[in-house]
């Protein structure tokens, strides 16, 4: 039996190769909720699995052309997941550490000086003009969701939209926002912006 469904899903990536979509389809509906039960174990979140689920699937359709000779569709999807979800912790481990340095430099400050204070609100003042740098919608959301306090699915409600829209908009503003902060050489800046944003 489980050779039999090796062997079918190795015709359907056949077919997926050649750019069929309804077959593309039956992959996706036979695999997906697995593997978000999968990742969802693995990183203790049932939103980001579905989100790194989601991007796997649009990686995997814009590689098509090249998996037509996978022996084993399914493992080669698992190993997809895996990485993108060892990724992902990889990249939370670094904010996390940037936030807690960032937490005990600030509890330090207590005692700040007025050099200090002025470095804070310059960093502050840097994060508000590049929120003015992103295109409406990513500034629209950035603000419900961090200045607002509104959840994923309140914005996606609000603006008829996924919630998974606005997982990608907010990653991708915050992106926008740390590469302006970077370009203006401003350390300050990002862990305002670390220290405030969750």
């Amino acid at each position: 039996m489980e050779n039999r469904a090796l062997h079918s899903d190795k015709l359907i990536f056949e077919r997926i190769a050649q750019g069929d979509a309804q077959a593309f389809a039956a992959f996706y509906e036979a695999y997906a909720v697995k593997l978000a039960v999968y990742v969802a174990r693995f990183l203790g979140s049932e939103l980001w699995a579905e989100e790194i689920v989601q991007d796997t699937f649009l990686k995997l359709w814009s590689i098509r052309e090249t998996v037509g000779e996978i022996d084993n569709p399914p493992a080669f999807v698992y190993r997809m997941i895996a990485n993108r979800a060892k990724d992902h912790l990889k990249r939370r481990e670094h904010e996390i550490k940037l936030q807690q340095y960032m937490v005990q430099n600030f509890q330090q400050a207590n005692t700040n000086t007025t050099q200090d204070q002025l470095d804070y609100e310059h960093g502050e003042k840097l994060v508000r003009q590049a929120i003015q740098q992103l295109p409406a919608q990513r500034a629209l959301i950035y603000k419900m969701r961090h200045e607002q306090g509104l959840s994923y699915e309140e914005i996606a409600a609000e603006l008829n939209i996924s919630k998974h829209t606005v997982r990608n908009m907010l990653n991708l503003a915050l992106n926008d926002i740390r590469s302006y902060l970077a370009d203006h050489g401003d350390f300050t800046g990002v862990l305002v912006l670390l220290l405030f944003l969750k």
